[in-house]
């Protein structure tokens, strides 16, 4: 019987929130070159030039952290029509609530305003792999050149 091979993300950036300074604190994170070269595989696209977020990172109390700030990136894409290189450029708003993975639904209170929730486990939450689900979400899944127009369809 073979072990479970766990992989570590493509851009990890693990935080442990009781460590965090109870009125918060501000991190900018930045993929390196590997992990850039990693993410494009993970994304399925030709590249990734860069990736950085600058967060705001806000315990709430049992457990949770309220995560907002922005994500910028630009992706090297190929337009849907007409397979031209293109560069996809990314700037985005993030807002993320961690909780515990063992709090259910009615034993914490919940952020109105946090877009996404995400549980977490063993008391870390990690930002790049957030940082990369939302990159990948939010990336055009049908890219396309300026100006290029898919042929006239026929109808007969």
């Amino acid at each position: 019987m073979g072990r479970a091979v766990i992989s570590r993300p493509e851009f990890s950036r693990p935080v442990t929130v009781a460590t965090l300074k109870p009125g918060g604190e501000a991190v900018t994170l930045t993929a390196t070159e590997a992990e850039r070269q990693a993410l494009a595989r993970r994304l399925g696209v030709e590249g990734v030039r860069e990736v950085e977020a600058e967060l705001r990172l806000a315990p709430r109390g049992k457990g949770l952290v309220a995560v907002r700030g922005r994500l910028r990136a630009t992706l090297d894409r190929l337009c849907v029509v007409s397979l031209e290189p293109i560069a996809e450029r990314i700037d985005e708003p993030l807002s993320i609530l961690f909780r515990p993975e063992d709090s259910g639904p009615g034993e914490v209170e919940l952020d109105a305003e946090a877009e996404d929730e995400e549980p977490y486990e063993g008391g870390t939450i990690d930002l790049g792999e957030a940082v990369s689900q939302t990159l990948a979400l939010v990336m055009d899944p049908w890219p396309r050149a300026p100006g290029a127009e898919a042929p006239p369809h026929d109808a007969t």
